[in-house]
């Protein structure tokens, strides 16, 4: 007969430290962290006591990832740390939500040794001390800090890092922030008295500098007299704690598949205190496995599916079919007009580019035009061009049909965040040659420098030190196996040290008579600008001869690789999601990790890359109608005309220069138009404002906002064959209708707003049909979050004054920081408790909105009728100085991840 009895962690959620630290000991389950437990103390009291707990190293290049590692590990603790936290061994235990690169705030385990070592610049050492680390090569060092150090150090040096940001909030927001903190001590044994220079009320503010400084290292010398073992297994009872609350939370009728319960807030604890593996956590929670639980120990490997129609011949001779018949196969298959894959067209493309390119430069003379601008590297300006820089020089100097079959084949794109529909591509020359990566970037670089350090006027790097400037591209270039020779610079230092001496390049001469006294001479002025030395043609032979060694040896391994490299990790980032969710990735989510791929070799077909990889691909994308004229450089340039804008030239600068800088700003506006017209693709209408995100781009007019948007909307609807937008009311002039303002009860349509008062308000949700989860996202002006943390759920109940409760949302009106321009409340299905239910005529909402002064506001929508699962019921939102509530009742049919893509939110949250 089954017991009746609850199991151990049931009671011990609510316990206090000590007492759930007792309950787990009794049920046998303490001894299983004991040797982590005792690793972390000795580390607390090391980092106490003022030695440094985490090194970083900086990775070499934007590109490249830092390393992390603990300080003071033996040798058979870091073994230990390598089996229990290297990634590939939580992985194959089936922590496949651990993300591949992670934001790793080292400073929190340093502040104790910086404050003791460095006491003036501590806090500003700290700040700067985080690291951007790989998670792909192993990294079990950092994923001990992620997991369980980094949060124990916050937790302890809370009070010295908020009395660093400054009293930034209301006085109620900071006593309820000590509050907490005091709790969080009291919790982990922490005497309350250590506190007393730090909390609300205690005078910090009338500390000099010195005084501050003596405080904090009070409070260190504080926690170092507390035994670490206390702190130590408390803090860990706490994260504990939040991951039995998850479980019950889910498991109310029996246990929850694991990507129920391990959300972002509690996968480090699942990584930390478990190994990363969910089969250990059910273990110490006394609970059998869902029966549908698969802990997935690796990922399959990628298979491709490109190249097929080379082995046609093969394939029809084994079949013993016609290969024509074959090759109306593979068509059909990769749902082109041919059985050549993408790929394939494109890869052709690149090579009879790299020819026109290779000979382009092999054919430069001293006297022509430097080749600056040959490749498209994104410098758009609508200026005249410069004597160095021709913009769009390969229009003059390639063949017309390698142009047009790059304006062909990357055309077009897919945008991240509209991902439903593929839209037109402003400049596939620069896409091009992104696709083409670090072998252009390189061989492109080495032949200007040798032109400029040549034929002038000037040259960022001499040719003695092109490994060193290059070194980027170089080093991508040897790891994908494709190495320049190192004779090249050889050549190039020794051809430096024989060209000619520097000669001035003279732009301008004049000759002057001069009559004096004693006779009459002319006096010659010249204005020069930059040099040049003789040499030129031995320097291009030398790097044209290696170009084309390398092409000959490595260019078609380097495209495979190029090609193949980008196919793979999409197709290992989607076994990675469905491992991780159980589930394959919708649309949206397929877009966050394959866009960039998509777009440089399927056109930005989504479908196409799916293809590719041999996965089903969940919807078709559309195709909207171009707005985009063919020549986008020449569209922006008529849209900067048609703002008002004039060639701008040194006597405008320098005696009008803010008319010069209103040119600028005119010039920014019509480069950003080729990105509206992309927009208005994508939306299928003209985006609005928000959707623009013009709020980082300066509106060259008094109005800003109310007179520039419509000056810029209306210029792009002239010069194209879009229809003008509706006209949008100025910010602060909309209408609104009757509200809580007049203690009257109203039912909203939708889209219409009502003023509220600045006061608390509770916004419920009222659902019918299965059971859905309400929460809240805190939106700056952009429409976007500021951090993860602004998703307001039950893992996550509150946070800057808005609260979640069973089916209501509630927000602080007078309390809610000032960068919080919008608070949106969300309802959504939960898809693995219900993964076939969707919001339809049975499973109905209905919105109520109250405040503690009276009245109340009411939205009932239409149901929906296309599989939504999410929807964005209501907003409360700044409107001045006030506040308003818009009933909005927009769906989402692909779930929490494109709500998420919307808001700026990680979708694998």
């Amino acid at each position: 007969m089954a017991s009746d009895q609850p199991p151990w962690w049931r009671p011990a959620i609510d316990a206090c430290p000590e007492d759930a630290l007792g309950l787990e000991a009794a049920s046998g389950q303490q001894q299983r962290f004991a040797q982590l437990d005792t690793l972390a103390a000795r580390l607390l009291t090391a980092a106490l006591r003022g030695q440094p707990a985490a090194a970083v190293v900086r990775g070499i290049g934007p590109q490249a990832a830092d390393s992390v590692a603990v300080v003071g590990l033996s040798a058979q603790e870091k073994t230990w740390c390598a089996e229990t936290f290297g990634v590939p061994e939580q992985q194959r235990r089936g922590a496949w939500y651990l993300p591949q690169k992670l934001s790793l705030k080292a400073g929190a385990v340093n502040l104790p040794h910086l404050v003791r070592k460095r006491p003036a610049h501590a806090l500003t050492l700290a700040a700067d001390d985080s690291a951007g680390v790989s998670l792909v090569d192993g990294a079990a060092e950092a994923v001990l800090l992620w997991s369980v150090l980094v949060p124990l150090f916050e937790t302890l040096i809370e009070p010295i890092r908020v009395r660093a940001a400054g009293p930034t909030k209301t006085i109620d927001d900071q006593r309820q922030l000590w509050s907490g903190i005091e709790a969080r001590y009291r919790l982990l044994g922490i005497a309350g008295d250590v506190l007393e220079d730090f909390r609300f009320g205690g005078g910090w503010h009338r500390l000099d500098r010195q005084g501050q400084q003596r405080a904090r290292l009070r409070l260190l010398d504080a926690l170092a007299a507390v035994d670490p073992l206390q702190l130590v297994t408390r803090h860990r009872i706490l994260q504990l704690q939040a991951l039995m609350a998850g479980f019950a939370k889910k498991s109310k009728t029996g246990t929850a598949l694991a990507r129920r319960v391990v959300t972002r807030a509690l996968q480090p604890v699942v990584s930390g205190y478990f190994a990363g593996n969910w089969l250990a956590a059910l273990d110490y929670l006394q609970a059998p496995p869902h029966p549908d639980e698969e802990v997935i120990t690796a990922l399959p490997e990628p298979r491709l599916y490109v190249g097929m129609s080379a082995q046609a011949a093969g394939m029809a001779a084994e079949a013993g079919i016609p290969e024509d018949q074959i090759h109306a196969m593979l068509a059909a298959f990769l749902g082109g007009p041919t059985s050549l894959s993408p790929v394939e067209e494109r890869v052709a493309a690149l090579r009879e580019w790299w020819t026109a390119f290779d000979q382009a430069h092999a054919v430069q003379r001293p006297g022509m035009r430097s080749l600056w601008g040959l490749v498209d590297d994104g410098i758009m300006g609508l200026g005249p061009d410069e004597h160095i820089f021709t913009q769009q020089l390969y229009q003059q100097v390639l063949p017309a049909s390698v142009n047009e079959q790059v304006d062909r084949l990357w055309q077009s794109v897919t945008l991240q965040r509209h991902a439903r529909s593929i839209v037109s591509n402003p400049n596939p020359h620069q896409l091009m040659a992104q696709t083409l990566g670090p072998a252009l970037e390189f061989w492109h670089g080495v032949a200007l420098t040798a032109w400029f350090v040549c034929e002038g006027p000037y040259s960022r790097a001499p040719l003695s030190g092109v490994a060193d400037y290059y070194s980027r591209p170089l080093t991508a270039l040897q790891d994908a196996g494709c190495p320049v020779p190192t004779g090249l610079f050889e050549e190039l230092r020794t051809a430096e040290r024989h060209l000619g001496p520097e000669e001035p390049i003279v732009r301008d001469r004049k000759e002057l008579p001069v009559d004096t006294a004693v006779g009459s001479f002319s006096l010659t002025m010249s204005y020069s600008s930059g040099s040049r030395r003789e040499g030129f043609e031995r320097v291009r032979d030398i790097v044209t001869r290696h170009r084309r060694s390398w092409a000959d040896q490595y260019l078609g391994t380097y495209l495979e690789q190029r090609w193949r490299t980008a196919l793979e990790d999409v197709a290992r980032d989607h076994h990675r999601h469905v491992a991780a969710k159980g589930r394959p990735p919708t649309l949206i989510q397929f877009a966050q990790f394959a866009t960039a791929a998509a777009n440089q070799w399927t056109g930005g077909d989504l479908g196409g890359l799916y293809t590719a990889i041999g996965e089903p691909a969940p919807a078709q994308q559309e195709r909207p109608a171009r707005l985009l004229p063919g020549d986008c450089y020449d569209f922006a340039r008529r849209v900067y005309t048609a703002l008002g804008g004039i060639a701008v030239d040194n006597d405008l600068r320098r005696n009008q220069p803010e008319e010069a800088q209103r040119q600028w700003q005119l010039n920014g506006l019509a480069i950003e138009s080729l990105r509206y017209m992309q927009l208005h693709e994508a939306l299928g209408q003209p985006p609005t404002f928000k959707q623009f995100g013009s709020r980082r781009l300066a509106l060259a007019w008094p109005g800003n906002e109310a007179e520039g948007w419509s000056v810029f909307q209306r210029t792009l609807a002239s010069l194209t064959d879009a229809s003008p937008p509706p006209s949008e009311p100025a910010a602060g002039t909309a209408e609104a209708s009757p509200g809580l303002l007049d203690n009257t009860q109203r039912m909203l349509a939708k889209g219409a707003n009502a003023p509220l008062r600045t006061e608390s308000v509770a916004v419920r949700l009222i659902t019918t049909g299965v059971p859905v989860d309400v929460s809240a996202v805190l939106l700056t002006s952009n429409g976007k979050v500021r951090s993860d943390h602004d998703l307001v759920f039950y893992n996550h109940p509150h946070h800057d004054g808005v609260r979640t409760s069973s089916d209501t949302v509630t927000a602080d009106l007078p309390h809610l920081p000032e960068d919080v321009h919008t608070v949106a409340v969300i309802a959504s299905i939960d898809l693995e408790a219900q993964p076939t239910a969707s919001f339809d005529q049975h499973t109905t909402w209905h919105a109520e909105i109250t405040q503690p002064t009276g009245g109340g506001i009411a939205f009932t929508p239409v149901p929906f009728a296309s599989g939504e699962t999410v929807t964005i019921a209501m907003e409360i939102y700044r409107h001045g100085s006030s506040w308003k509530a818009r009933a909005v009742g927009q769906g989402y049919d692909t779930g929490l991840a494109g709500l998420a893509a919307d808001y700026g939110i990680n979708v694998e949250a």
